[in-house]
């Protein structure tokens, strides 16, 4: 997923406890793989609340949700059975590439889990 992201920072697979099933950071930016699992964790709550309030409203359920900071996007996708994937990618990414990426690895994702 991160390959011909210029900014890809890094991505993790989360299951619904929060916990990293799978990770990678490129190593250009100085973010551990520790930082990535609790920003992919934080991730989910943020998806969690997000998830409440729509079922609140009957908006349906929510399949992606992205945050800006001052020096990075966080973009995440709803998969299936309270698993989810973050992207994160620095500030000034290409995000439309960034999202057209990650929606592509979560459909292959659907596809196996």
């Amino acid at each position: 997923m991160l390959q011909n992201i210029p900014g890809a920072i890094g991505a993790v697979f989360l299951d619904r406890e929060g916990e990293s099933v799978d990770l990678f950071a490129e190593d250009v930016f100085e973010i551990s793989d520790d930082g990535l699992r609790a920003v992919g964790a934080y991730t989910g709550i943020f998806l969690s609340n997000v998830r409440r309030a729509c079922e609140r409203i009957h908006a349906g359920a929510p399949r992606e949700l992205t945050i800006d900071f001052d020096n990075a996007t966080v973009l995440s996708a709803d998969l299936k059975e309270g698993y989810y994937l973050v992207l994160v990618v620095a500030r000034g990414a290409n995000e439309a590439v960034a999202v057209d990426r990650l929606r592509r690895c979560r459909d292959r994702l659907l596809t196996e889990i």
